[in-house]
Formats: structure tokens, sequence, C-alpha cells
């Protein structure tokens, strides 16, 4: 027989809220790093899809459901977890701006934290942070996901300025609405008011 790691999920939840991505954490009620703020997540279940155990551990432990997963990458570095071998499947999940959460299982408190201003993270969840948010501004070059953090009517001004938050520099206003009428990303509901072209009704977030 082979040794088997143990298998974690965990996830990377973003909103864009007050003009600022923010990161859901949770704040760990046991050891290891009991009482460090870490992401979302936990153990797989015998039989159990790492995206199924991703979608449960965080209605477990924030009460947040309904969130659509992608995935970012797995990480198994030797030593990142102090109970042994343990390896996980990192998700990406984006809410709406009103999204909140409640602390549940295994979490002492849960809170947003802006994205550029985070805490000490527990494991080695600082690398899965920083690797979600490569796999976003990735995602810009062929989709428009990220307007999904916008509320389902919003200026130009808005979009421009989320997308600066996610590649980290400013974005002229001119070359960016050209860019999102090429993409044909949005369309038109109001005097400079856009909503994305295949905007979904539903509420991403759910308690």
């Amino acid at each position: 027989t082979y040794p088997r790691p143990s298998l974690t999920a965990d996830i990377v939840v973003l909103r864009y809220r007050n003009g600022h991505l923010e990161l859901l954490l949770i704040q760990r009620s046991k050891e290891p790093f009991m009482n460090r703020w870490a992401l979302p997540g936990g153990f797989v279940d015998a039989h159990e899809e790492p995206q199924q155990a991703a979608a449960r551990e965080l209605i477990e432990e924030t009460a947040v459901s309904g969130l659509p997963m992608i995935e970012v990458g797995t990480f198994g570095k030797k030593d990142r977890d102090p109970r042994g071998w343990v390896v996980s499947v990192a998700f990406l999940a984006l809410a709406k701006s009103s999204c909140e959460a409640m602390a549940g299982d295994d979490a002492a408190h849960v809170q947003w934290h802006r994205l550029d201003a985070l805490p000490e993270l527990a494991f080695d969840h600082a690398e899965i942070v920083l690797t979600a948010r490569q796999t976003l501004k990735q995602s810009l070059q062929s989709d428009t996901i990220a307007l999904s953090l916008l509320p389902t009517r919003f200026r130009s001004r808005q979009a421009r300025h989320l997308y600066s938050q996610i590649f980290g520099r400013p974005i002229k206003p001119r070359p960016f609405k050209a860019w999102l009428r090429r993409r044909q990303a949005v369309v038109r509901v109001g005097p400079g008011t856009y909503r994305r072209a295949d905007a979904m009704t539903a509420d991403w977030c759910r308690r």
C-alpha cells in the first residue's frame, strides 16, 4: 500500500463593497492556529468531491451558499499543515456586495477583510489567496465574470474601478469603455447605466 494524504477544500470568497475588494475569513476556534484568521474550508468526506466539500464547509462555517466556484489549484507543500500530510484543493467564489456571513461550525467569528489589508493567515492560506487573485486576473482576458461582483445595474466607472482593484493599477476611462463594448460584455439599461450581457437573475449569496 501507498501512504495517502488527507484531503481538504478551501474557499476564497470575494465581494466588492464600498470601492474595495473584500475577502471572507473565519477566525479558527480550534488548534492548529487557534484564533488565527483563515479561509473557510475543511476536510473532504469519504466519496465526496472537493467542490461539494467546499460548498458544504462554506455553509457550515459562514452560512453562505449558492456561490458558483472556480477551481484555483491544488496545494500540497510539505508541512503546510502541522497535523500531518494534508493536500488542499482551493476554489474561488464571487459574491454580491450585499452578501453577509454568520459564524458556524469551527469558526469563532467571521469577518470580511479588505484584500489589500489582510491579517496574518493560518496554514498557507496567504499563498492560496494570491493564487486565487491571479486566477481572477487571468480570467479577465477571456470572460467578464468579475462583473458579477457589481450590483445588477452599474456605471462604467464602477466597473473600471473594480478592474483597477483586480489589476492593481489605474485604468483609463475611454479605452475601458471601448473594451467593454468590443467584448459585448454589457448592455446599456439607462443613461450611463449598464448590466452584464449574461447577467444571472438570481442572487448568488443565500442564507
